[in-house]
């Protein structure tokens, strides 16, 4: 079904992506743990490499040195970025790695080269709940079968890292536990039964990004697996062999459910799990990725996105969402959008200069969602007037801005982002005395907005 060659490859990507993803902040004795000089290292030793050798790094660079904290301005990111073929190939996990990219480099994935890659992944999602293999919804197997484990999880995890909620998140989280081994492991692949740490450790931060804490029973069944694959200097081995890069999937898959690396109970006479990956870097701040082989990329990529996260107690997934708003790049964003609901007209900031507009309709909030009179919302997003066109006839509401094109009809929950329907989990509703109020985050998203909900102003944000 998969070559050896082929499925190394993809293990080897996806371990590369999922050790930057968790949810919690780092708590306790791990962020009392003194890493600047190991990270300081890791982070010069990368950067010398893109200058040394005149090309971009990988893309997984560039997010390891964004999360640690480190200014990307003169590199070749932006370059990294365009020399992806995501969406050429389709791939879920190409276009999950295109969306860090631009989230690490500050741009915009929900509009890039006039695509929202974040709503391709949402609507790649399978009415069993997982997210497909492809984008196109297809499936990795020669007879077109679901099999990749990994893709659901990078979906999970991209789109919790641009800032996007999870679509149907109680079918995403059954999916995911139901491939769970009888010994509490998991692997990448749904044809593969072996125990896989690497792959163990990813699905640990993707339960985190579903609200799963180690006192769950999946948790910890899953932690007692880890436990049982523990060796004796606290590290761990995947494929055959010992290697910093196992060492970092672990560290962040107990974050991200709440558990300490540094405990005792994660602790065997050798030493941690923390300690055990230090021990492979190098006096040039690189890794490697067994010991005595020297340097390897991969090795050092993986353990300075650990290294920022024991260093900061942050989620490094936080700083690449203010990149995506704009707010590290510059000092505001292009457009941001507030309604407030109950209250009759809303305000709009262009680079920070704000203007209060008045209207004759107020948002509220139904199932969940804010509901904006469509005219208003439109007019907010940067729709011209002339684009916003109202068919009584069939009830549909047609809004376009180049090259962009939204339809909603009243009492259906499809919305059309330009030929692509896009199924809502709310309806357009029709209300006296004619006005149309469309669910804000659904029209925003797919003219390439972000969309939050500030729950100390009581409002919901609007940012581009």
């Amino acid at each position: 079904m998969f070559g050896e060659k082929n499925a190394q490859s993809i293990l080897m990507v996806v371990a590369v992506f999922l050790v930057l993803l968790f949810l919690p902040a780092v708590t306790g004795a791990a962020a009392a743990k003194d890493v600047q000089p190991e990270l300081d290292r890791a982070a010069g030793y990368l950067l010398a490499l893109e200058k040394a050798q005149g090309s971009p790094l990988s893309p997984w660079g560039y997010v390891a040195l964004a999360c640690a904290g480190k200014d990307l301005a003169n590199t070749k990111v932006l370059q990294c970025a365009q020399e992806l073929e995501a969406l050429e190939s389709g791939n879920m996990t190409d276009c999950c790695v295109l969306v860090l990219t631009l989230l690490a480099s500050g741009e915009n994935p929900y509009n890039y080269q006039g695509h929202n890659l974040v709503q391709m992944i949402r609507e790649s999602q399978l009415p069993s709940g997982k997210f497909a293999d492809s984008i196109d919804r297809s499936g990795f197997d020669d007879g077109g079968e679901q099999l990749l484990v990994n893709a659901h999880i990078w979906a999970l995890l991209a789109l919790h890292a641009a800032g996007s909620e999870i679509p149907d998140a109680p079918k995403a989280r059954q999916w995911l536990v139901e491939t769970q081994h009888p010994d509490g492991s998991f692997n990448w692949n749904l044809a593969d039964q072996r125990p896989d740490v690497d792959s163990t450790g990813a699905v640990l931060m993707a339960l985190g990004v579903l609200g799963e804490t180690r006192e769950s029973p999946v948790v910890q069944k899953t932690l007692d697996y880890l436990k049982s694959a523990q060796e004796s200097d606290g590290g761990f081995s995947s494929w055959g062999a010992a290697n910093p890069e196992s060492c970092s999937r672990v560290i962040l898959g107990l974050l991200a459910v709440g558990a300490d690396p540094w405990d005792k109970e994660w602790t065997r006479p050798g030493g941690n799990p923390v300690e055990a990956m230090l021990s492979y870097q190098l006096p040039d701040g690189s890794f490697e990725h067994i010991k005595g082989m020297g340097r390897n990329l991969m090795a050092t990529e993986q353990a300075l996105l650990t290294l920022a996260a024991l260093h900061s107690g942050k989620n490094p997934l936080e700083l690449l969402k203010k990149d995506a708003t704009g707010s590290a790049k510059d000092s505001f964003p292009e457009r941001e959008i507030w309604f407030k609901p109950g209250e009759a007209g809303y305000v709009v900031a262009i680079r920070g200069q704000r203007q209060f507009l008045e209207a004759d309709a107020a948002p509220f909030l139904k199932d969940g969602r804010t509901f904006v009179p469509v005219r208003y919302l439109a007019q907010a997003l940067g729709v011209p007037e002339e684009n916003i066109s109202w068919l009584p006839a069939s009830q549909k509401v047609i809004l376009t801005s180049d090259p962009v094109t939204v339809s909603l009809t009243v009492g259906s929950n499809i919305l059309y982002h330009g030929d692509r329907p896009v199924k809502m989990d709310v309806e357009p509703l029709l209300l006296p005395p004619g006005r149309v109020y469309l669910p804000a985050r659904y029209v925003a998203e797919a003219f390439g907005y972000l969309v939050n909900w500030d729950e100390q102003e009581q409002v919901v944000v609007i940012t581009r």
